[in-house]
């Protein structure tokens, strides 16, 4: 019995061995062959993060789908941005990655690309209860190949500023980040100070997800006592950075957004995407330096289609992601996010904290979450949005956000996680609270069930 619950919107995640398991995994990889040969596509390139069950996984991934005639290159350990640039490499514009990214350690999952087009776990579902007849004459070969040097050296030739004056902190969190940052930012010729490099699935000094304070507590007293000029974390399959300034400070994604915005519209004028989490302040930023923005809903599936869609110069999320589209491939990249903004750091005259003081300011709430089920956390929002009396400027895009004078609310459905996600921002501390009130107010209201515990 497959668990459908593991298919979802931007991926397939799952724990292991209960719902993601040897088995489970082969007739995935059915769905996917079906996938392939729908889009023609004969080959794929895989890898796998650090977790513990990756390799495992990933063997009888290879196994089965060889089976269906689909020739595979298997990369082994490596991060998510590297499978991508891989896949960017072979003719067939395809790969799959075996990666829980910032999950719990007993995690693990897919995040698939076919014809150069992400794919999402519930259309892999369907294909696996769809009873089509896979009629193939032969077996796949399987090949292994090393990607990490391609993929260093195209970011040091892609990169025009020398950043060798730099000191930096790199927590990589006993994840796949630690099989290729350090490398990179010492190539650039950069004062490495290594944080948890040693990729260990059992995440053994603390859990690889940036997005939270008390993941960093260690690079951020790093960062302090060496007096380091900018620190960053990776989540556990390296497509999401966090950033530290060298005042200890952590800089929300949307912040760094801006800064990447500013940066890549004084050269060129175009669209930016960006989720609904994000602050109003970047759209402003965007408005003003030139820029298009455009407003998408949550999950690295939805950025990446509005990229392309729109031929968009940059892409990020709240939790991290950040998808440079002008001189990069347009797919989510930790690492080289890292190295654009050590790029923009070596350009000036100032400190990292400077730089990112001169951006606007107000009083916002980290990602909240409420814990809920993977069965009811959508029927949650959609009760919430047909019933909610808050009065503002609604956006349905993805959950209910509504934007206020003085600031704006957020309750939508987590896509990879049993819980509701919550983000609340004003221009002062009492509105940004007035509006978290009023919104939680309304959930207990509309959702009485539902033990409100904001973690």
């Amino acid at each position: 019995m497959i668990s459908e619950s593991i298919f979802r919107e931007n991926d397939i995640r799952g724990t292991y061995p209960e719902e993601l398991n040897e088995s489970v995994i082969k007739e995935i990889a059915k769905g996917i062959a079906k996938k392939c040969f729908q889009e023609d596509i004969s080959s794929i390139v895989v890898a796998r993060d650090g977790r513990l069950s990756g390799e495992s996984l990933l063997t009888n991934f290879c196994d089965a789908i060889v089976k269906y005639g689909i020739d595979v290159n298997n990369i082994g350990l490596a991060t998510s941005p590297m499978l991508y640039f891989a896949t960017k490499k072979e003719n067939s514009k395809s790969g799959v990655m075996i990666t829980g990214s910032h999950n719990p350690k007993n995690y693990n999952g897919i995040k698939m690309v076919i014809n150069d087009n992400s794919v999402s776990g519930s259309e892999i579902l369907s294909l696996i209860k769809n009873d089509e007849t896979l009629n193939n004459s032969s077996v796949g070969n399987i090949i292994y190949s090393d990607i990490k040097e391609i993929y260093i050296s195209e970011i040091l030739k892609n990169i025009d500023t020398d950043i060798s004056e730099l000191k930096i902190v790199i927590d990589s969190g006993n994840g796949a980040a630690g099989f290729i940052a350090p490398e990179l930012f010492k190539r650039l010729g950069c004062d490495v100070i290594e944080l948890y490099s040693e990729v260990d699935g059992n995440f053994p000094n603390h859990h690889p997800d940036p997005g939270k304070l008390e993941n960093l507590e260690d690079i951020i007293s790093e960062v302090k006592n060496k007096n380091a000029d900018i620190g960053f974390a990776f989540d556990g399959d390296g497509d999401r950075v966090g950033l530290i300034t060298n005042l200890g400070d952590m800089i929300f994604p949307d912040k760094q957004m801006m800064l990447f915005s500013e940066d890549i519209l004084k050269n060129k004028k175009g669209p930016i995407v960006f989720d609904v989490k994000c602050s109003n302040h970047l759209s402003n930023l965007i408005l003003k330096n030139g820029g298009t923005p455009i407003m998408a809903p949550t999950g690295h599936f939805h950025i990446k289609k509005a990229i392309k869609k729109n031929n968009a110069l940059l892409g990020g999320e709240m939790s991290g992601h950040i998808f440079f589209n002008d001189k990069w491939y347009g797919f989510d990249d930790g690492p080289y996010a890292a190295v654009r903004a050590a790029e923009i750091l070596a350009k000036s005259n100032r400190s990292i904290a400077e730089i990112f003081g001169d951006f606007p300011e107000s009083f916002s709430t980290p990602e909240l979450n409420i814990t809920v089920t993977d069965e009811n956390k959508f029927e949650i929002i959609d009760r919430f949005m047909a019933n909610s009396n808050i009065d503002g400027d609604k956006i349905l895009i993805d959950g209910l956000r509504v934007n206020f004078d003085d600031g704006w609310g957020l309750l939508r459905a987590s896509n990879t996680t049993p819980k509701l996600v919550l983000r609340f921002e004003g221009d002062t501390e009492e509105s940004m609270n007035r509006i978290q009130n009023e919104f939680i107010s309304e959930l207990s209201r509309i959702c009485p069930e539902i033990d409100i515990n904001l973690d």
